[in-house]
């Protein structure tokens, strides 16, 4: 399959794994069970934006790229957004970790795409990966209105401002949901 486009089902066969952010775990190294998240269940009906960064912790991803998400969900909200879910390949527990660490108290779903297979059926994954992690996500995200998707701003050769918090504000408030 080639690069999912505006227009395009998200497919919903693949769970995503998700630690539930509860303030008896607020410390960072205080982490609950892994829940599976089923997007058949939570895409119809609803708009979901979809942010995915290639590492959690690492520089881009965590200083410029997706503290915006955390620190606008409020904004994403009032313009009709009715969640927003940040995925990498990494393993739920460094994603619950990470969306702490950038002091997202459970609004922002910090979620794992398991080896990169929902990025991969979107045609938005590196196969290759690095050193550390087999499979990379690309950068990119995406408004999804129920279960099609509405906007994607991919990022390519090292650019960041396709999937950044203001590119999919300005989308959430152009299209007046």
């Amino acid at each position: 399959m080639g690069e999912i486009t505006v227009g395009d089902h998200i497919p919903t066969n693949i769970k995503l794994g998700y630690i539930p952010y509860t303030p008896e775990h607020e410390n960072i190294c205080s982490i609950g069970r892994p829940i599976s998240v089923d997007l058949s269940k939570i895409l119809p009906g609803k708009t979901v934006v979809l942010v995915a960064a290639p590492g959690a912790f690492t520089p881009t991803c965590t200083e410029r790229h997706i503290p915006g998400f955390v620190s606008g969900y409020k904004q994403l909200r009032d313009n009709g957004a009715d969640e927003v879910y940040v995925l990498t390949t990494d393993n739920p527990f460094v994603q619950a970790a990470w969306g702490k660490a950038l002091g997202n108290k459970g609004e922002v779903k910090f979620v794992s795409d398991p080896k990169g297979a929902f990025s991969a059926e979107l045609g938005l994954a590196s196969i290759e990966g690095d050193e550390y992690v087999p499979t990379r996500t690309f950068r990119y995200a995406a408004v999804v209105i129920d279960g099609v998707v509405r906007y994607l701003g991919v990022e390519h050769n090292g650019s960041l401002d396709r999937s950044t918090f203001p590119a999919v504000l300005r989308f959430l408030e152009s299209a007046k949901l």
